[in-house]
């Protein structure tokens, strides 16, 4: 086995590449339509690099998953990586002065 290879038993469910969102004023999405996964935190809620808990449990973030046909308002938990397998972020979907956002893929991709 080379190093780096990853079988599909091991990428399935894990996230092998990610990087912080830090511009949704078009929208976001990967290259070829790669699916990811998000994780939010509320920038109020980290202390010298520690998350902390936050006052509320999430908020709504208007994207496309993977198998759908049009944009539409989905749950996203903060302080943990969504099941969701995203297509899109909607522009301005999530305002990023109130939330540090993190893309996450079971593959090497860049971003579009």
């Amino acid at each position: 086995m080379n190093k780096g290879f990853v079988s599909s038993e091991m990428a399935a469910g894990r996230i092998s590449s990610h990087k912080k969102i830090t511009d949704l004023t078009n929208g976001f999405k990967l290259e070829n339509g790669t699916h990811f996964t998000l994780f939010i935190v509320p920038k109020a809620n980290v202390t010298a690099g520690v998350i902390g808990v936050p006052d509320n449990a999430g908020l709504m973030v208007d994207c496309k998953l993977y198998q759908d046909d049009d944009s539409s308002d989905f749950p996203v938990l903060f302080n943990q990586w969504t099941e969701a397998a995203i297509q899109e972020i909607s522009a301005d979907a999530i305002d990023l002065t109130t939330y540090d956002v993190y893309w996450g893929a079971p593959v090497n991709v860049q971003e579009s």
